[in-house]
């Protein structure tokens, strides 16, 4: 079973098998779905999102670990699109891969921001217009968060870019967001799957059957309430982007998959 919302679909593969998802729920704000994973140590995983009937032009604004990464622009309903790291410029890409966290017991971390999005991978969907495209920049490496001892939240894994590979060279488009908000957004959390089974998410002693749910019997659970720490959009309806600015600590710079 795969999170399903306002005309879209969202799944997680990790080492080319489809992640089990535990415990769905739809979250009313921001409007879209949740559910948890169970991360793989030192495995790579790619973030797959599916268009199923929405008669208009979107683009993904994906964060990992708090970490802004390229997107991709679907134009037409039945279509597909993944990414399996961080696009670092037109040529070359960085690999998503669950490592484990890297902590600190240096007081100076312990008021830091790394924190907060720690084990969670959102997956934004906005409608928009295609302005233009132009070449990619160079974007600046990801700085590797540091987690004081006290604030992990029970995460042994967090996510790291392996090395670069080099890919297809791209183009970076320039849009226009149609609305202050995001259409659908799906959050994955992510812990180990010992973790996950001693907090009675994911059922004990069950081998893990990919691509299905342990909630999938009675449907996704509706809640009211906000996962992680919602991302404040400073995009206002109408204005034109270019998504390669460099005004930002990561550039966000979404493809057209045409």
């Amino acid at each position: 079973m795969r999170l399903k919302a306002n005309g879209f679909e969202a799944w997680i593969v990790i080492n080319g098998v489809e992640a089990e998802q535990f415990k769905p729920e739809t979250v009313d704000y921001p409007t879209g779905q949740t559910c948890w994973i169970a991360s793989e140590l030192d495995k790579g995983f790619s973030i797959h999102w599916r268009n199923t009937e929405v008669f208009c032009h979107t683009a993904s604004r994906i964060w990992v670990d708090g970490i802004e990464c390229a997107g991709e622009i679907i134009l037409h309903p039945n279509r597909e699109a993944s990414i399996s790291g961080r696009r670092t410029s037109g040529s070359t890409v960085s690999p998503f891969k669950f490592s484990p966290v890297n902590l600190t017991d240096d007081d100076a971390f312990l008021d830091s921001s790394g924190h907060k999005d720690l084990g969670l991978i959102r997956v934004e969907i906005w409608t928009i217009n295609q302005a233009g495209t132009k070449s990619y920049g160079k974007v600046d490496a990801a700085v590797e968060s540091k987690i004081h001892e006290r604030t992990k939240k029970g995460s042994s894994h967090q996510i790291k870019f392996a090395k670069e590979e080099v890919q297809p060279l791209r183009s970076a488009a320039i849009v226009e967001y149609l609305e202050n908000s995001p259409l659908v957004t799906f959050t994955f959390k992510y812990r180990s799957i010992d973790v996950l089974r001693a907090e009675g998410i994911a059922p004990s002693k069950r081998k893990i059957s990919p691509g299905s749910s342990t909630s999938e019997d009675k449907g996704p659970k509706r809640v009211k309430k906000e996962v992680g720490q919602p991302f404040e959009s400073k995009v206002k309806p109408g204005e034109i982007i270019d998504l390669t600015r460099s005004d930002t600590p990561v550039a966000t710079e979404i493809i057209d998959l045409t």
